[in-house]
């Protein structure tokens, strides 16, 4: 129920489960997980999008669970890495609904472009589950206390919301949804790929860097930037 397609180095992903709000089993999870995991060899720009009305609705609550707890969440700790780990540039398209998981897929990918009826929320609390895999990368873009008041109260929240928490790149009208998450592929893939990833690989790194450092730190990775394409 995942269809992944790759053509000139650019990915993606479409969660095909429209019927369901596009909710991830646990199989469903180990195929991101794997696609991610050889996408990373293979790709340098992927999309990831939902068929339909929904981007998705977070993990299956209806799915018969096996096997130990560890064994549950080990699953999606495993794609939760497989993100983390991809050297290329992860597109997610939030249209619809975007919960549970799904609000952990768009805070994880490096770009997030959400239509204007995009609906975000976190539902965990309610299910008797703290979220640590969710509140793990929170802590990267929300205050403590804006965040805790999101996963204690699961509250539906809006694409503008959304958007000034920091967990978007970008909010575009319902119908122009399409064409500018299409555009923005379109623009990347005619961008230098190797001064792309550089980006990636620089914000990254810098973030771990003291800040009284990290002018000599940009001073040495420019040089050695500028030297590789030499």
């Amino acid at each position: 129920m995942l269809d992944f397609k790759i053509a000139d180095r650019v990915g993606e992903v479409v969660i095909r489960r429209p019927a369901a709000g596009n909710a991830l089993t646990s199989e469903m999870v180990r195929e991101f997980a794997d696609i991610m995991f050889k996408a990373a060899q293979d790709v340098d720009i992927m999309t990831l999008t939902g068929e339909g009305a929904d981007f998705t609705i977070g993990r299956d609550r209806h799915e018969r669970r096996s096997g130990t707890p560890f064994d549950a969440f080990s699953v999606v700790s495993r794609l939760n890495k497989a993100i983390t780990t991809f050297p290329g540039i992860l597109i997610a398209g939030i249209r619809g609904r975007a919960s549970g998981l799904g609000v952990g897929l768009t805070m994880r990918s490096d770009i997030a472009i959400a239509s204007a009826d995009a609906r975000f929320g976190l539902d965990e609390v309610a299910h008797g589950i703290p979220p640590m895999f969710i509140m793990e990368e929170m802590v990267e873009h929300l205050p403590s206390k804006q965040a805790l008041e999101i996963i204690l109260s699961g509250r539906e929240f809006g694409a503008d919301e959304a958007m000034q928490m920091g967990l978007l790149s970008q909010v575009v009208p319902t119908a122009r949804f399409d064409e500018t998450l299409k555009g923005f592929v379109t623009t990347l893939s005619g961008r230098d790929r190797s001064v792309v990833l550089a980006c990636k690989r620089y914000l990254r790194a810098v973030k771990k860097i003291p800040l009284d450092a990290r002018p000599a730190f940009a001073l040495v990775e420019q040089t050695q930037f500028a030297l590789s394409k030499h």
